[in-house]
């Protein structure tokens, strides 16, 4: 404690000498700005003295002009110019001499040399200027313009944002009043140390210390005023009274910390005053500071700030009184508001909100528990009032009211997320709430809702985004009491919040009636009360389920309220009717399951098609394809979530069951909506085409499988017709978007997903369950007639039909569809060969007969000679070329591997074979390159 005291005298000692410095340096420069203006007056009356003769003795009349062969005219002329140049070479030299006496000055005082040396420079181009001789004022002013040239370009320099200016701007500010804002930062500290060593060292009766203390500040005050009143005497000093920089405003705001902490120090530690008393005497000192903040400027305020906020720090206190210690921070950032009322500084927002937030976060954290609610019912309201609404609309919330807010220093979300925090921090600390505490918690952010329109029912529009704070403050507070169960009843919290939503939905109402009409307030007044009015229904679905009937009541009797809000607001009747929509909809989905909620869903899209058609309370079309889209994602989703599906001992009917009525209600809505809107009639054929197709799978993997899950009893059989019936839809969907227009590019989305789709099932097909490696196909089934030909010659044909019928699928080449369709009729190919030899399995892991291995090489022979003969006779290179690769490949497989497995006669019959079969073609071949060569002569 010595050691703070010791450094306490040691700021006061070093702020004393500061200030006096401080003093002795600004006499010092007026002194030289006073003797700078005496030279500067001097020259000019000189230079005005010097022009005056110049010009009466070089002026001659006209018939004194010497008689020579120029023209007169001419001879005027040139006599002018010479004049001319004479006077502006005078006037440079004069300018000249004067702008180097003033930097010659300026060297000893380079605070002041910008701004003399610009006055200078005026001076001499007013003097100029006010000459009767016209002419030659152009030629003085670029005389000046030339002087001033370099300064000009570095004030013009140009800065890469807002940011580095302001920071220069507080570098040059620190670099030129650091020392009397430093020497006001150490008096302040120093005094308030200065006041506990008063209080705690010297010995004397506790009345006689705070006596001291009380007029040692006192002392202070007078001083400053003192000061300030000789400030005023002199008009340039006074000046500075409106800038940071004023020292008499140092001192005061001394003295007014000495009088904050000297009135709690005889509270807390000698209990000398009444609680009311101490209350009273640091409003009269808070009040005392603001008005001293008028007269003597912002530094004043800034201090009386700083020494209002920090004064508790300097007394401490082990058991303070928490209501008197909010009180006088209260009085303080009252005292603050007011002077921001008065002087219009934006700057004074942020230094009460900030300090004054802080201090109450930190007395909900150290008040005792059982004191929170009363406390924050006291406190917390003045605070919203006075940091909440109080800068932007003045003590009475008007409207009109001529406020210098921004949106840096005060922004009203900011303000209500700070309320909201100060709030649920206090929550926190509270014991188990009774009801008279949660209707009071209530009722504060119902207040902080309509604060800022409660004189004319409208707010202005920066305050209004504030309304969504307040309300997801009101719907995370109901869900946390609900979830901590604080010994209240649900019954009653569910009804405080729907009271609250009532109060947000009459908020957005009466801020669109009153005449705001802006897109923000439409969409606000049509979605939140029902937004927080879902979000409310899935919560209480989810953890308070015997609350559900509560709920739902409230939620219809807010769809009826909106159906009066339609009917007599006309221009807003589309988007309110969706919103009701969305409110059934949650209903539905909260009450009902399985098919009955599919069905539901499905005659409330009928409904609103309906309702479009004959344009009865008609919901916006955005609305419709909302609706639609949900119900074709529970469809499509319903065969891949196990838990939307029956048991596993119901019929095929489920199928009809869940997917008919919607496809009904679908073809229907379609139908009713092409005489009305054909761009949304379109959006329903796409979803009666697409529900129709799931519906097909579904049904089809029930057929096969006996289950409903596709994902969970994926098998050979249900790959193969999941495969084919993806590469249909692929396919349709490609064909269907060349005649879409807003639509395409969804069709183009589902044909490329199937694609993948198709392209995945097809690698299952050729290594999970390939029958050359899993017994999927039994070896004495039925050749050609099996799922092999379902599997792979059918999706074979369908992609070599996508090629010679060339419909355009996406920017896949229609090569790629060729190839891919003569690949999988390929290993159909292979895989029935084998099939047709096979006795028990037909797995490549059983052996190889002489018949097989000889049958592939015949019919590779066949294929490439097919191919090659196509490619030919259609003039096919790409065809020809596989073709001849095909009787490559036959070839080698010959002499590489039927060596190896044939014997005896069959390996005679195979080369025989093959050579034979090889002349043929060959001269197949020539006679069909020399019949087509020969036609186009021929024609």
């Amino acid at each position: 404690m010595d050691l703070f005291i010791l450094i306490a005298v040691v700021f006061a000692v070093v702020a004393m000498i500061t200030a006096v410095k401080a003093s002795k340096r600004t006499y010092k420069l007026e002194q030289d700005l006073s003797d700078l203006r005496a030279e500067l007056t001097a020259l000019r009356a000189s230079f005005v003295k010097a022009f005056g003769e110049t010009k009466s003795a070089e002026t001659k009349p006209l018939n004194d002009i010497p008689e020579h062969n120029t023209p007169l005219h001419e001879a005027s002329d040139n006599e002018e110019h010479a004049i001319s140049a004479k006077h502006n070479a005078q006037i440079t030299e004069a300018i000249r001499v004067t702008s180097h006496s003033i930097e010659q000055t300026a060297e000893t005082n380079s605070d002041h040399q910008s701004e003399l040396s610009s006055n200078q420079v005026a001076d001499a181009q007013s003097t100029v200027s006010h000459d009767d001789s016209a002419p030659l004022q152009p030629l003085a002013e670029n005389a000046i313009q030339a002087e001033n040239a370099p300064k000009e370009q570095h004030d013009k320099e140009p800065l890469s944002n807002t940011f580095d200016r302001g920071i220069r701007k507080l570098e040059t500010s620190f670099r030129e009043n650091w020392l009397v804002w430093m020497g006001a930062l150490a008096m302040l500290i120093g005094g308030g140390y200065l006041i506990q060593v008063i209080g705690s060292r010297i010995e004397f009766s506790p009345l006689m210390r705070v006596a001291i203390a009380f007029s040692l500040s006192a002392v202070t005050i007078i001083a400053g005023e003192f000061f300030h009143r000789k400030e005023q005497k002199n008009s340039e000093r006074a000046a500075r009274s409106s800038s940071f920089t004023y020292v008499p405003a140092a001192i005061t705001g001394t003295g007014i910390t000495g009088i904050y902490c000297t009135v709690i120090f005889a509270f807390v530690f000698y209990q000398l005053l009444a609680p009311s008393t101490s209350l009273f005497i640091l409003a009269i000192a808070a009040f005392a500071s603001l008005a001293l903040s008028l007269r003597q400027g912002p530094l004043m305020a800034v201090l009386g700030l700083v020494g209002g906020y920090t004064a508790p720090f300097w007394i401490g206190g082990s058991d303070p009184n928490y209501f008197l210690l909010a009180g006088y921070i209260t009085s303080v950032t009252t005292a603050g508001t007011v002077l921001m009322q008065r002087v219009k500084r934006s700057w004074l927002a942020p230094s009460v909100s900030v300090p004054h937030t802080l201090w109450m976060l930190l007395l909900i954290e150290s008040i005792p528990q059982q004191q929170v609610f009363s406390w924050v019912a006291i406190f917390l309201s003045i605070t919203a009032y006075l940091l909440f609404a109080v800068p932007r609309l003045g003590w009475s919330l008007n409207l009109r009211y001529r406020h210098c807010q921004t949106p840096q220093t005060n922004h009203p979300v900011l303000m209500s997320l700070a309320m909201v925090v100060l709030l649920l921090w206090s929550v926190d600390k509270m014991t188990p709430l009774s009801g008279t505490s949660l209707i009071s918690i209530y009722v504060f952010l119902a207040t902080l809702l309509w604060l800022p329109a409660l004189r004319r029912g409208v707010s202005l529009r920066i305050f209004y985004p504030s309304t969504l704070v307040i309300s997801f403050a009101t719907l995370l507070l109901s869900f946390g009491l609900l979830l901590l169960d604080l010994w209240l009843p649900k019954h009653q919290l569910l009804l405080c919040l729907g009271a609250s939503i009532m109060l947000i939905a009459f908020r957005t109402l009466s801020q669109f009636a009153n005449g705001d009409r802006s897109i923000f307030a439409r969409v606000m007044l049509i979605t939140l009360a029902p937004a927080l009015t879902i979000l409310t229904l899935g919560f209480v679905r989810g953890f308070i389920a015997p609350e559900l009937e509560f709920w739902s009541i409230f939620t219809v009797l807010l769809a009826g309220l909106y159906v009066q809000l339609a009917v007599r607001i006309p221009e807003l009747s589309q988007n309110i009717s969706a919103c009701i929509h969305g409110m059934v909809l949650s209903l539905s989905f909260v009450w009902l399951n399985d098919s009955m909620l599919t069905t539901a869903i499905s005659a409330q899209v009928a409904l609103m098609a309906l309702q479009a058609q004959y344009q009865r309370f008609q919901p916006a079309y955005w609305a419709i394809k909302v609706a639609m889209g949900v119900l074709v994602v529970r469809l499509t989703l319903l065969p891949f979530v196990p838990d939307w599906q029956p048991t596993a001992d119901s019929s095929w009917t489920w199928t009809i069951v869940s997917y008919l009525p919607s496809l009904v209600l679908l073809g229907y809505a379609r139908f009713v909506l092409r005489r009305v809107n054909t761009d949304i009639s379109n959006w329903f054929e796409g979803a009666f085409l697409h529900v129709f197709l799931i519906a097909l799978f579904t049904q089809t993997n029930y057929w096969l499988t006996g289950q409903y899950g596709i994902i969970t009893h994926l098998d050979f059989t249900s790959a193969i017709v999941y495969a084919n019936q993806a590469l249909v839809m692929a396919l349709v969907y490609a064909y269907r978007s060349r005649f879409a227009d807003k639509l395409s590019f969804i069709y183009r989305g589902y044909s490329i997903l199937l694609l993948i789709a198709f392209a995945a099932l097809v690698g299952q097909l050729n290594v999970i369950f390939s029958p050359l490696f899993v017994n999927t196909v039994s070896a004495t089934a039925l050749p050609v007639f099996n799922m092999m030909a379902l599997g792979w010659l059918l999706p074979g044909s369908i992609l070599l039909g996508q090629y010679f019928c060339r419909i355009p699928c996406h920017d896949i080449p229609p090569r790629a569809f060729a190839i891919s369709g003569i690949a999988l009729f390929g290993v159909w190919l292979i895989m029935s060969i084998r099939q047709f030899w096979q006795t028990s399995s037909m797995t490549i892991f059983n052996t190889t007969s002489m018949a097989e291995m000889f049958t592939y090489s015949i019919t590779g022979l066949i294929v490439g000679a097919v191919l090659t003969w196509i490619g030919v006779t259609r003039a096919a290179l790409q065809v020809q070329r596989i073709g001849l690769m095909v009787l490559g490949g036959v070839t080698l497989k010959v002499f590489l591997l039927d060596i190896s497995f044939l014997e005896g006669f069959w390996r005679a019959i195979s080369f025989l074979g093959l050579g034979a079969a090889l002349i043929a073609l060959g001269w197949l071949f020539q006679t069909l390159n020399k019949s087509v060569a020969e036609k186009p002569k021929q024609s």
